[in-house]
């Protein structure tokens, strides 16, 4: 008789002005979060498995020790696009969209990502910025592109960015 393998249970829950807080409850009974900050810094947390509400310690991590930790547990990151959009209340959307290791973007230019109302900004690049990008800038697994304009114009940034 095969083995059941059972999915594990993990939840998620905003916590306003610092980030998401994403909980995975593990077979053994201890509970590890991880705290995606509003400004991109990862912290792993441990709970204390008779209250798991009770926090027993947390790391900081900066994006190159996330990307670490990350490949030890088997892990290269990301395979589909993330985005993050911030609305003002001026009209102006801030998108950042990543750029997944499957994207059929890795290895070509931003060459056809701009859409009227809005521009691509930025782009970071491991801990590095990149200002005002050129059109020959090829996109790598991992990047995010910064993107600034109007909000009814994210979601065509999103296509542009992530489309073959």
């Amino acid at each position: 008789m095969a083995t059941r393998r059972s999915v594990p249970r993990t939840t998620s829950a905003p916590l306003p002005g610092i980030g998401t807080l994403h909980v995975l409850a593990a077979r053994d009974g201890h509970h590890v979060g991880v705290i995606r900050h509003d400004d991109d810094r990862r912290e792993l947390v441990v709970y204390d498995p008779a209250d798991p509400d009770t926090r027993l310690t947390g790391v900081l991590l900066t994006a190159a020790e996330a990307r670490t930790v990350a490949e030890l547990v088997g892990t290269t990151g990301p395979m589909t696009h993330c985005a993050r959009l911030d609305r003002h209340t001026d009209g102006v959307a801030v998108l950042q969209v990543l750029i997944g290791a499957d994207s059929p973007r890795v290895g070509r230019p931003l060459t056809g990502t701009g859409v009227a109302g809005a521009t691509v900004i930025a782009v970071v690049r491991d801990e590095h910025v990149v200002p005002s990008p050129g059109p020959d800038l090829r996109c790598r697994a991992g990047d995010i592109v910064v993107v600034i304009g109007r909000p009814d114009a994210a979601f065509e940034v999103i296509d542009s960015v992530t489309a073959a």
